[in-house]
């Protein structure tokens, strides 16, 4: 059985995240919206309530009268009901695709806000110690509690936006797979053969990934560690983005196997590993 998915609350959300962030919604969306609110009226149209005691006519021929009038208003809010379900789907696909064609500019329209931040985070983490564990912090120190300071308020406004920027790449229902999280915020550089053959994601990348996990009940020391790592460059992914980026990691763990357990000649291997590379 074909089934089609009315649901627009994604897309709602991601309106209002759009509207939150004060960012322009084109009218044609308001406009579908409104015929969504049309039809979800009509699909929930009822006749009046039940006739109470208070209610009975005084005569026969009253009663008729109203119990016509009553069937007419029950056909009527039937109809409404049948012909408004007619309307659900094609409405609805068409405000989720409005609003999934705007998801990526309204995505680009963050990013000055988002390295702004970045900026801030970048300026106060050369401030702070190696560790940036809050609980081996000597936030008595004010050499140590006003950059820490400064940096907590850049990272909730940071996880504010990258909220916002979910919501709406929600609406376009991409952003799935492993460290996508990760790729919605920062990308990696594209490795190279001399990157495979000196194991630099065994030995360098790989541990930033695992610290970068492990940091997860730690939004802010989380948010100073990527600013601070060569590894990764901070900047706000469209939805399509995020999957080119979790592709390089993917060429990269393919680039790697090939040397691993392929039994090739180094000439050979290196052209193996710049192909995975080239994907």
């Amino acid at each position: 059985m074909i089934t089609f998915d009315h649901d627009t609350g994604k897309a709602q959300a991601a309106v209002n995240a759009a509207r939150r962030r004060k960012l322009p919604v084109p009218s044609e969306i308001d406009d579908t919206a409104a015929m969504w609110q049309v039809v979800m009226d009509a699909s929930h149209m009822r006749a009046d309530e039940r006739p109470k005691r208070e209610d009975v006519p005084a005569t026969a021929d009253e009663l008729r009268a109203m119990i016509e009038e009553r069937a007419h208003a029950h056909r009527i809010a039937e109809a409404h009901r049948a012909v408004a379900g007619d309307w659900r789907e094609p409405i609805a696909r068409r405000y989720n695709q409005l609003v999934a064609e705007q998801v990526p500019s309204w995505i680009l329209a963050l990013q000055p806000d988002f390295l702004a931040l970045v900026k801030v985070l970048a300026k106060q983490e050369k401030k702070l110690p190696a560790l940036l564990d809050p609980q081996h912090l000597d936030l008595r120190d004010p050499a140590v509690s006003a950059p820490w300071e400064t940096a907590s308020a850049a990272a909730v406004k940071l996880d504010q936006l990258v909220s916002d920027r979910q919501i709406m790449a929600r609406a376009v229902g991409q952003d799935l797979g492993r460290d996508a999280e990760l790729y919605a915020v920062a990308e990696i550089s594209e490795p190279s053969n001399d990157d495979v053959f000196g194991h630099k994601l065994r030995d360098q990348v790989g541990p930033a990934l695992r610290e970068w996990r492990d940091l997860r009940q730690q939004p802010v020391s989380r948010w100073l560690y990527l600013a601070r790592s060569p590894h990764f460059t901070l900047q706000l992914a469209t939805p399509g983005e995020v999957e080119a980026r979790q592709n390089v990691m993917d060429r990269w763990h393919d680039a790697v196997q090939i040397i691993m357990g392929s039994g090739l000649s180094h000439q050979a291997a290196k052209q193996a590993v710049a192909t995975a590379l080239r994907g």
